[in-house]
C-alpha cells in the first residue's frame, strides 16, 4: 500500500482531497507524454496513467474504509461506543417445563411431532419412487467453453456516449463565448470535461488491453477513441487557459483537429460495420492505377487501370496493413539496385522500417524488388486509409486506393 503513496507522492495520513488533487497533477503530466510523436513513449505513458488510477482508487478505499473503522467514541470510563445500528436484545426464551421426573409435561406435543414427521417422509419416498422416474430430465446444457463475449459492442456504447458528451461540452464553449466572448470563471465546464477526458482514457485503455485490440474491428475503434481523446483535449486545454485569462484559442483548434478526423473515422467504421455502402459509377483517376486483390499497396495486382476507366464502386473498406505506403510527390529520385530511378506520385511501397525522417520501404518493379531510402515527406501510410472494392464492365472485382477513384456523388 505504500507504493501506491509513494507513486501519488502522499503521507498515510491524507484526505480524500489531497489525493485527488496530487492525482490530477500526475495525470496532466503523464497526458503530456500521451502526445509524444514517440510511440514507446506513449505507450508507457498509457501505462502510467493506468498505475496512477489504481495508486488513486486503492488510497480512496483505503481512506473511506479507514473513516469507517474510526467511527468510534471512547467514554469517560474507559469503554468504547461503537457507532452503528443498535442490536435489540434477543427475545427471551421460554423454558420448557418438566415433572419432577425430568420429562415433557406435554406428551401429546410429542405423538403429533412425531406423526407429521412421518407423513412427510412417506411423501417425499412416494415422490422420488413413482412421479420422479416418469418426469422428462431437464439436462442442463453447458456453456461452450473458449467463448467469450466480445468486447467490441461495449466499445461502441462508450464511444457514442464520449462522442454526446463531446459535443455538449462543444456546444457550450460555443454558447459562452457567442455570450460573453471570454471563457473566465467557466470551472464547471473544465471539470466535466477532464471527467469526460478520463472517461475516454479509461476505454481506450480497456480495448487496447483486450484480446480484440488487433483484429480490425479493434483497431479502427482505437484510432476512433484516439480522435475523440485529441479532440477533448483540445478542449481542457482551452478550457483552462480560458479560466486563467489566457488565449484559448489554441486548444480548441486542436479540438476542432480531432473533431473532423473523428468525424472521417467514424464514418469509413460505419461503412465497414453495416456494409451500407450503396453501389454506385465511378471513374479512375490517375494513369496506370493498380486494380489489387486487397485493400493494400502489398497486395497482389489484379489488373492495370487506364485514366477515366468507368466501373462500378460496390463496397468500401479501410486498409489494415500497418505497412502499407505510398510516394505522395512527383519525380521522387531514389537509389535502387545499384542506379538512381525516379518515382511518379502513387507509387506503392511497403515501409518496412525508419530513422529520424528517412523511412525504409521495399520497392517491388517490374526489373525486381529491392530496399530504398525516401524522406518522410515524400511518403503517405495507408493504414487506416479507405479503398473501395470495383468491379469492371467484364465482371472483374478488387481493391482501389480512395485517391485514385472519382465518385459519381462527388462530381
Amino acid at each position: 500500500m505504500q507504493d501506491y503513496y509513494d507513486l501519488l507522492g502522499l503521507n498515510e495520513n491524507c484526505t480524500k482531497d489531497e489525493a485527488k488533487n496530487a492525482f490530477m497533477s500526475k495525470k496532466k503530466e503523464v497526458q503530456g507524454k500521451m502526445l509524444s510523436r514517440d510511440s514507446e513513449e506513449r505507450a508507457a505513458a498509457v501505462k502510467e496513467l493506468g498505475e496512477l488510477t489504481s495508486a488513486y482508487k486503492a488510497i480512496v478505499e483505503n481512506i473511506t474504509y479507514a473513516n469507517k473503522t474510526s467511527n468510534s467514541v471512547k467514554t469517560k470510563s474507559g469503554g468504547i461506543i461503537i457507532s452503528g445500528p443498535i442490536q435489540p436484545p434477543p427475545k427471551p426464551v421460554t423454558p420448557i417445563k418438566v415433572n419432577p421426573s425430568g420429562t415433557a409435561i406435554n406428551k401429546n406435543m410429542m405423538i403429533i411431532f412425531g406423526m407429521i414427521l412421518g407423513i412427510l417422509v412417506l411423501g417425499i419416498t412416494v415422490y422420488f419412487v413413482f412421479i420422479q422416474p416418469n418426469k422428462t430430465k431437464n439436462i442442463p446444457i453447458p456453456p461452450t467453453i473458449g467463448t467469450s463475449a466480445s468486447i467490441i459492442p461495449k466499445m461502441e456504447d462508450a464511444k457514442e456516449r464520449h462522442n454526446g458528451n463531446i459535443a455538449s461540452i462543444a456546444k457550450l464553449i460555443n454558447d459562452t463565448i457567442n455570450k460573453k466572448g471570454n471563457l473566465k470563471g467557466e470551472t464547471e465546464l473544465l471539470n466535466n470535461a477532464m471527467r469526460v477526458e478520463q472517461e475516454v482514457l479509461d476505454t481506450l485503455a480497456e480495448l487496447r488491453n483486450s484480446s480484440e485490440a488487433n483484429t480490425r474491428k479493434g483497431r479502427m475503434l482505437i484510432r476512433i477513441l484516439q480522435a475523440e481523446q485529441k479532440r477533448i483535449n483540445g478542449l481542457v486545454d482551452g478550457l483552462r487557459a480560458g479560466v486563467n485569462g489566457l488565449d484559448y484559442q489554441a486548444g480548441f483548434k486542436i479540438g476542432r483537429e480531432g473533431y473532423y478526423e473523428y468525424d472521417r473515422l467514424n464514418s469509413e467504421y460505419m461503412h465497414f460495420e453495416t456494409g451500407d455502402f450503396k453501389p454506385q459509377m465511378a471513374y479512375v483517376k490517375g494513369d496506370d492505377v493498380f486494380l489489387r486483390s486487397a485493400p493494400s499497396t502489398s497486395s497482389s495486382v489484379i489488373k492495370t487501370l487506364k485514366r477515366n476507366s468507368g466501373l462500378d464502386a460496390i463496397a468500401v473498406q479501410t486498409c489494415d496493413d500497418e505497412r502499407a505506403g505510398m510516394i505522395n510527390t512527383d519525380n521522387v529520385v531514389v537509389g535502387f539496385n545499384g542506379q538512381n530511378i525516379r518515382l511518379a506520385k502513387g507509387q506503392p511501397v511497403t515501409i518496412t522500417g525508419e530513422n529520424g525522417g528517412t523511412y525504409q520501404c521495399q520497392l517491388n518493379l517490374e526489373n525486381g524488388s529491392g530496399t530504398i531510402y525516401v524522406d518522410k515527406v515524400n511518403v503517405k501510410k495507408l493504414y487506416g486509409e479507405t479503398w473501395y472494392k470495383v468491379r469492371l464492365s467484364g465482371g472483374t472485382e478488387g481493391w482501389v486506393y480512395k485517391d485514385f477513384i472519382q465518385l459519381k456523388r462527388d462530381m
